[in-house]
């Protein structure tokens, strides 16, 4: 091992990569069988919750860049887990989610929860907790780019 691996990352956003990688790759393991990752499982939920939001209005729930954003729905939408249609006029689409898509929600549900079971498990009661409240100081305080 070189003394490069063996020093700690002090770069906030690296650290944050690497947790978030550590992380996604338990619920991705979780959520197999329900033939999604953690990724497409989110936005799933997303777009329930806010069924016929425009591509944009998503982008901004999601804290993306509207054109990753439309890269990452491609996939779902030749899944037929989502659709999208024209949105309330020419410029704007609407996202809406489809039967097949609602059935990977439930599929998924319960192992979504085996998945934040596990983090608890690992990471105790009283570090989630702190976990989630350094992120949401993290979310109000750091400026959007």
């Amino acid at each position: 091992m070189s003394d490069t691996t063996k020093t700690p990352m002090t770069c906030t956003c690296g650290r944050l990569r690497m947790a978030s990688r550590r992380v996604s790759r338990i619920y991705d393991r979780h959520l197999a069988p329900a033939g999604v990752g953690i990724a497409q499982f989110g936005l799933l939920a997303t777009i329930l919750s806010n069924d016929g939001a425009s591509v944009t209005t998503l982008a901004a729930i999601l804290e993306m860049e509207r054109t990753t954003l439309t890269r990452n729905l491609q996939p779902l939408e030749r899944e037929g887990l989502l659709r999208i249609d024209q949105g309330a006029d020419q410029r704007t689409r609407a996202v809406r989610i489809t039967d097949a898509g609602r059935a990977v929600l439930k599929k998924g549900r319960p192992l979504w929860l085996e998945a934040q079971r596990a983090i608890e498990t690992s990471l105790g009661p009283q570090h989630l907790a702190a976990l989630h409240e350094c992120l949401g100081i993290t979310l109000e305080l750091v400026p959007e780019g």
